[in-house]
């Protein structure tokens, strides 16, 4: 069995390796008898702040402190670390199975772990590699982190690296590239260039800094691309800004508006509640605009501009419908519907229906059918056509 060291009310203490248990009370300042670390092989009871000035190697730290403890230098824990009261404060790196601080940890270098829980903040200088975090207030890791599940309920700041689920109840943001398997986040969430998620859940905004690869998105507020966007899906309660071109595999649904420096490609639909604007193509099956939408060539399989809507660019589509009282340029389709009061362009189709009080600023061109009611204006008498021209000639 071996020794149990007791120490107490020591100003300065010199320890050399203590080949068992270590109990301090009320000594403020510990240094190594040789060289730079102290080494003990049990456990290590301490109450009141201590001061290490020097790395420290123990198989179990239990702190009882009032204010902030510190080491200078490494810290070395075969199984855990636990601070019953106060803050600790590593100026190296930290190794421990388990970390459990009532109110602070901050690590100068690197902090690994399996486990690490504390009810304030955690700070780490380095990297980060643990399994599971788990802090209370907020979270600060200037490396890289490594872990399969940060929970945070303030705010949480990285720089790189791989997270499995992040679960923050305030903001979350990571300068670099980082890859996230889940990140559900009640405030705001800032991704760096090249990040990839794919679970996003988000009650605030998103913004990533550069381009960004991701499976679902959800976000109750806005979402901000800096640069190219790929994914499965988005819902957005507000707006949308990309500074590039977004591709989806699934769909697009937004509240708001939508705004694309690119292209948008969408798979299956597009519903936006508000207005969309793209500076290149917009494609989908189907296209569904409650405001407006602009593009240079807008194609779907079925394409519908709402009731006092308005449509910028060449509609290429094979069902659309044109609302009342709605705006339009070129229209070029299979079959298509204006209805009342509406004013559009050009029209090009198989079957045209223009309902009453409709007014035409363009040309009409169909291949088999013309159906109008009272009260339409044309600018151009409508022309039946054995062939329509092709919609690449028309954009030209």
């Amino acid at each position: 069995m071996g020794e149990k060291l007791r120490y107490e009310n020591e100003h300065a203490l010199k320890l050399g390796h203590v080949k068992g248990d270590l109990e301090l009370k009320n000594c403020r300042q510990v240094l190594p008898e040789k060289g730079d670390t102290i080494v003990v092989d049990g456990r290590i009871s301490i109450r009141g702040d201590v001061i290490f000035e020097g790395s420290l190697q123990a198989e179990y730290l239990e702190i009882h402190g009032d204010n902030t403890s510190e080491i200078h230098g490494d810290l070395l824990v075969a199984r855990a670390v636990n601070v019953r009261r106060g803050q600790l404060a590593i100026t190296g790196s930290a190794t421990a199975n388990r970390f459990e601080i009532n109110a602070a940890l901050s690590v100068g270098k690197d902090l690994q772990a399996t486990k690490v829980s504390i009810g304030g903040a955690l700070k780490v200088g380095g990297n980060a590699t643990v399994e599971e975090i788990k802090v209370g207030g907020a979270v600060k890791i200037e490396g890289k982190i490594d872990s399969k599940s940060l929970e945070v309920g303030g705010a949480a700041k990285c720089n790189t690296g791989i997270i499995g689920k992040v679960d923050v109840g305030g903001s979350f943001k990571a300068d670099g590239a980082i890859e996230i398997g889940s990140i559900d986040v009640g405030g705001a969430v800032v991704v760096g260039p090249s990040s990839k998620v794919i679970r996003i859940d988000v009650g605030g905004s998103f913004k990533s800094e550069g381009e960004v690869t991701f499976e679902d998105l959800d976000v109750g507020g806005a979402a901000t691309f800096g640069g190219d966007a790929i994914g499965k899906s988005i819902d957005v309660g507000g707006a949308v800004t990309g500074q590039g071109s977004i591709t989806l595999a699934e769909k697009l649904d937004v509240g708001g508006s939508v705004v694309v420096t690119k292209n948008l490609t969408v798979a299956e639909e597009i519903d936006v509640g508000g207005s969309l604007r793209a500076g290149g193509k917009i494609e989908s099956p189907r296209i569904d605009i409650g405001g407006s939408i602009h593009g240079t060539h807008i194609i779907a399989q079925e394409f519908r501009i709402g009731r006092r809507g308005e449509v910028s660019g060449f509609v290429e589509a094979t069902d659309i419908t044109v609302e009342e009282n709605a705006r339009g340029a070129s229209f070029y389709g299979d079959s298509i519907r204006v209805e009342e009061r509406a004013r559009v362009k050009n029209l090009y189709g198989r079957q045209i229906y223009i309902e009453r009080d409709v007014r035409v600023e363009g040309e009409v061109l169909f291949t088999e059918g013309l159906e109008t009611e009272p009260g339409i204006h044309f600018s151009n008498e409508p022309e039946q056509v054995q062939k329509l021209p092709r919609p690449e000639d028309l954009i030209k």
